[in-house]
């Protein structure tokens, strides 16, 4: 007997990825409906109880929920800072909201010394 919750989220999953890819393509020319195909991709995984991927779950605004697209509807910054490490941080220009800050992990020299 099929196990029909696994199902379920395989098919959830895949169509979230697909509303989100199909969002990114539409964006220049339809804003609305690259809000829309997002708005539908987090209904799904919230019917499902899927967590939405990193990389696409990064591009929502945390606040009005639309679609980000860098260069167009929000602005991205690189930030450095010494003690407290390096970051990206989106801000979204509908509603004027930082909502977006993720941290880049640096990868540490590694010292092979062969002698």
């Amino acid at each position: 007997m099929p196990n029909y919750k696994n199902i379920v989220k395989q098919i959830a999953k895949t169509r979230i990825i697909f509303l989100f890819e199909r969002a990114h393509n539409i964006f220049p020319e339809n804003r609305d409906l690259a809000n829309r195909y997002v708005y539908l991709a987090r209904k799904y995984a919230a019917r499902a109880k899927l967590k939405i991927p990193t990389k696409w779950k990064q591009r929502v605004c945390h606040k009005c929920k639309i679609f980000l697209y860098p260069g167009i509807n929000c602005r991205t910054r690189l930030q450095s800072r010494k003690g407290k490490g390096s970051h990206v941080s989106l801000t979204c220009f509908e509603c004027n909201k930082t909502s977006t800050r993720y941290f880049i992990k640096l990868k540490k020299p590694s010292n092979n010394n062969n002698n």
